[in-house]
């Protein structure tokens, strides 16, 4: 790759490699996919591949980090400080959702491939999963009220919101759901974040500006 390359042609190469890889993983599986594969589906020759990714674990490591919950988590610091508990749970789990709908080949070949291949299974649940449940489990214990704080563990209550926002997309697209049972995807979030701030407590974010010494 020339160190002149334009940074666009740089971006657009690296996208157009991702979404290939993304596609024959989730259709072919990720150990039935070769590089010479992907090189064809991006229309790009295998070398120029390597020069972007170091092989095929990289390229799953770049997915999760580009096309998984990750980019939606790294706003939550900043809405923390913006937002009640209640609406904050609102917005994370709509774009929770948004990105699950965006990305439903990835959803695929996590649920078909990862549990398979202990390796990727390792790097979802170390980098994505892991990371997910600890930014929320921090602002639940920093929001949750006093009476809350005595009885709930704010790991096991990160994990309850993260898998029950994850079993009801399983439900409804990959197993077939919305065809033979259909639920609305509002209506459920709804209740499972009221149920959420009825237990912890409304969870204010607390004031940011100035302290005033006396």
């Amino acid at each position: 790759m020339s160190a002149r390359e334009p940074q666009h042609v740089r971006r657009d190469r690296r996208e157009d490699i991702l979404k290939a890889s993304l596609h024959l993983f989730a259709t072919k599986g990720f150990h039935g996919t070769s590089m010479r594969d992907i090189a064809r589906e991006a229309d790009l020759t295998e070398g120029l591949i390597y020069h972007y990714f170091a092989g095929k674990r990289d390229l799953f490591r770049a997915i999760i980090e580009e096309y998984s919950f990750l980019p939606v988590l790294r706003q939550l610091p900043e809405l923390a400080g913006q937002l009640d508990l209640r609406s904050l749970l609102l917005v994370l789990a709509r774009g929770f959702f948004d990105v699950l709908h965006q990305n439903t080949e990835l959803a695929r070949l996590l649920l078909q491939e990862v549990q398979i291949f202990p390796e990727e299974k390792e790097a979802f649940f170390s980098d994505a999963v892991g990371q997910s449940i600890r930014e929320l489990a921090d602002i639940l214990d920093a929001r949750m009220n006093d009476k809350a704080r005595g009885q709930v563990d704010p790991q096991v209550a990160a994990r309850l919101f993260f898998n029950s926002l994850l079993a009801f997309f399983v439900e409804q697209e990959i197993l077939g759901g919305k065809h033979m049972l259909p639920a609305n995807e509002n209506v459920y979030i709804e209740h499972l974040v009221d149920m959420f701030t009825k237990r912890l407590g409304p969870g204010k974010p607390r004031p940011s500006g100035p302290s005033l010494v006396s």
